[in-house]
């Protein structure tokens, strides 16, 4: 019984932290919200302006303010360029429009459609909701 030795213990508080590479180069910065969000808020702010870079900590340019922010609560923004750089071409094709003859030929199809299910039994659907 002397031998016997507790088994190993799991640390449960050490999170592995990704930490992408394009942090170091990076212009601008999403700040990750840690506070309780409400529904359909998004998990991130940003993005924010990056004033200086130490190890773990990085300054960012926060409502016209200064603050210091770990590393592991960003994320790097990937911003496009300029939309004056970008050229847009927008084609539009011919407009599509339904005319009043067309809705009732469907509204009587749908009146007219009656299936029925494996057992036998007529389905008849709503035409309001066809």
């Amino acid at each position: 019984m002397q031998c016997l030795s507790p088994p190993l213990t799991q640390h449960h508080g050490q999170h592995t932290i990704f930490v992408s590479k394009d942090l170091t180069t990076c212009s601008h910065v999403f700040l990750r919200t840690d506070s309780l969000r409400k529904d359909l808020q998004p998990p991130y702010e940003g993005p924010y302006k990056v004033v200086d870079r130490i190890e773990k900590v990085f300054r960012i340019l926060r409502h016209g303010k200064e603050v210091s922010v770990r590393i592991d609560r960003l994320k790097p923004a990937y911003t496009p360029k300029k939309s004056e750089d970008i050229p847009v071409e927008v084609k539009l094709k011919g407009k599509v429009s339904l005319q009043p003859e067309d809705v009732t030929e469907f509204e009587q199809d749908c009146s007219r459609q009656e299936t029925t299910t494996r057992s036998g039994r007529r389905v008849r659907f709503n035409p309001k909701y066809c």
